[in-house]
């Protein structure tokens, strides 16, 4: 673990008033530190138990490929493998502890990919034509309000590049057909610039 989560230990949880993570103090985060009363709260919102095409089934003993591609669905993780609880066949977060069991918000047992483009420009000041200022495209998330690189979560079989556009044109463009033609021209020349663990108020211990 080469970072401690700070986001992903925050209460109440995301998107509800009364779901309170057990605290967990920074030394308490790993999984090698022993904590024999750990108890996490368990959540998982009610419309992911009704198991959308997005979703894993609410057993998780029914997954029977960690750490791989497992049919269409990719389980493996940019920061290497993860650990899985032998008797509830539930992922431990490669980050550590959270306070939360279950999946809360996400869908996947364990990873749960997404892809969030960068888009900026060089513009011109309003009163200073010389001078140059770095613009970059955000979004008002719907959920809190807050200011958000658009983006979202790599449907199953679905390249993480074909996500970012799909997410773009639908967040950040409002599915308008006349930008959408253009998506193509503007991602031709992308890089990628980070693969990892996301520090997100959503995540659990197994997801």
């Amino acid at each position: 673990m080469t970072s401690i989560h700070v986001k992903a230990r925050t209460s109440p949880y995301p998107g509800t008033t009364d779901i309170s993570r057990t605290p967990v103090l920074d030394d308490k985060v790993p999984w090698t530190v022993n904590w024999s009363d750990y108890k996490p709260r368990e959540y998982t919102e009610q419309f992911v138990l009704t198991k959308p095409v997005w979703a894993d089934d609410s057993d998780a003993k029914k997954i029977k490929h960690y750490n791989e591609v497992d049919e269409n669905i990719d389980r493996t993780s940019f920061i290497g493998k993860y650990e899985i609880d032998k008797e509830t066949n539930r992922p431990k977060n490669p980050q550590g502890r959270t306070g939360l069991s279950g999946r809360g918000l996400l869908g996947r047992w364990g990873p749960n990919h997404a892809g969030d483009p960068i888009v900026t420009r060089w513009a011109k000041t309003e009163h200073n034509d010389k001078k140059k200022v770095l613009e970059i495209i955000l979004i008002n998330r719907r959920d809190s309000g807050e200011l958000a690189i658009p983006g979202g979560m790599v449907n199953a079989g679905e390249h993480v590049s074909a996500a970012i556009k799909r997410e773009f044109i639908q967040e950040a463009i409002n599915s308008n057909a006349d930008g959408a033609k253009h998506v193509d021209e503007l991602f031709k020349t992308a890089v990628s610039i980070y693969k990892g663990y996301v520090d997100d108020p959503r995540n659990t211990d197994n997801a």
